[in-house]
């Protein structure tokens, strides 16, 4: 499988530079970038899962703070629709649907339709050809964007300006929401806001509104979600549990129960050790998962998207924290806490060390990382 990898990226990158001697992008220098107007602006970025997504929303505030009569459109996966869908930060949002080929034609009609004067190719967690192709498929007067060491500068072909990304010294201790700025800041697009945002919308507040009857008046209002998009972020479901029952021994508990499209084992493992029988959510919009998490008295959760989209909606979170440091990946909110395993190892981490974090942050007090 590595071999294929590599073979595979060699020939991306040829066919990249064979694509790039067919384009012309004026060089432009940063004084002239900045002395221009753009009305209408298009930001791509479409590679990439929830959590990283969430880590860019700084980005987009950014670029809304520094162009604020602009028209702002974003190119974004199936995934994240939905988590920009009422962003302030966007006007418009445009799904590139990569299970479905025949719908891209659409979608790029539908870009050049726009005119835009400006398109944005964000690039941090990883480099996407496609991703540079569509900021020059979108007919955009002027292209800017990060790329990677391994692709170098493109000023000149695909972008009128190549962003510098930080030097690995410098990425090592930066936050993403940092990191994504990083790029920006070269041409004066910036903000001191680096905290994530989620805006539910009216539907998801009603739909909210109501779910939340499964947590009762005078309890401790808990939300668990025991999965995780990635295997090795999953801390043991049967130790949620054994949290959920600490905690239930000092207090009483209502609970209700996260359940994304592949946690349905890992619910199960822990519904069938958990004492306090909960309510399980599943199938729901992200946004209304935003909209319910932001009601809970305390959000227990891995590593995960979800913990990013109950951040940005202002939950009170705490987290499980294994080999990702979370002094570069998690969000920059207020309302998190995060208990670190020991030397990263989830099965190092023993259920009374994070049961009794969950007991200080419900006091009130000022919980910090274990």
């Amino acid at each position: 499988m590595g071999r294929v990898k590599t073979l595979e990226r060699s020939a991306k990158r040829g066919l990249m530079r064979f694509v790039g001697g067919f384009l012309r992008a004026r060089r432009m220098g940063v004084d002239e970038f900045r002395a221009q107007r753009f009305e209408r602006i298009l930001v791509v970025r479409q590679h990439n899962q929830m959590g990283d997504m969430m880590l860019a929303t700084p980005a987009l505030r950014a670029i809304r703070e520094t162009y604020p009569r602009a028209t702002i459109g974003i190119v974004t996966s199936t995934l994240n629709r939905g988590v920009l869908a009422n962003s302030p930060f966007v006007d418009r949002v445009f799904t590139y649907d990569k299970r479905r080929p025949g719908s891209h034609l659409a979608m790029l009609r539908a870009l050049r339709r726009q005119k835009f004067d400006l398109a944005i190719v964000l690039h941090t967690v990883s480099f996407s050809f496609t991703t540079l192709m569509l900021g020059v498929l979108s007919g955009a007067r002027v292209r800017i964007g990060s790329t990677s060491a391994r692709v170098g500068d493109l000023t000149g072909s695909y972008l009128n300006i190549t962003l510098p990304l930080p030097a690995p010294e410098q990425l090592a201790t930066m936050n993403e929401a940092e990191h994504n700025l990083f790029p920006l800041r070269y041409v004066g697009i910036t903000t001191n806001d680096l905290s994530p945002l989620i805006v539910p919308g009216d539907e998801s507040e009603r739909w909210a509104l109501h779910a939340s009857e499964s947590w009762r008046e005078g309890t401790v209002k808990l939300a668990v979600h025991p999965g995780a998009g990635k295997m090795e972020n999953i801390w043991k479901p049967e130790n949620f549990a054994a949290v959920v029952n600490l905690l239930g021994r000092a207090r009483e508990l209502t609970l209700v129960v996260v359940q994304g499209p592949a946690d349905a084992s890992t619910v199960q493992a822990f519904t069938n050790t958990c004492d306090v029988q909960g309510t399980i959510v599943k199938g729901r919009s992200i946004t209304d998962v935003a909209a319910l998490l932001k009601r809970a008295d305390l959000v227990l959760c891995n590593d995960t998207g979800v913990m990013h989209v109950a951040c940005a909606a202002g939950a009170r979170v705490l987290a499980i924290f294994g080999l990702t440091d979370p002094v570069r990946w998690a969000p920059r909110s207020p309302g998190l806490r995060m208990v670190r395993a020991p030397g990263g190892d989830l099965r190092a981490l023993e259920p009374a060390v994070v049961a009794r974090e969950a007991e200080d942050y419900l006091r009130g007090r000022n919980a910090g990382s274990a």
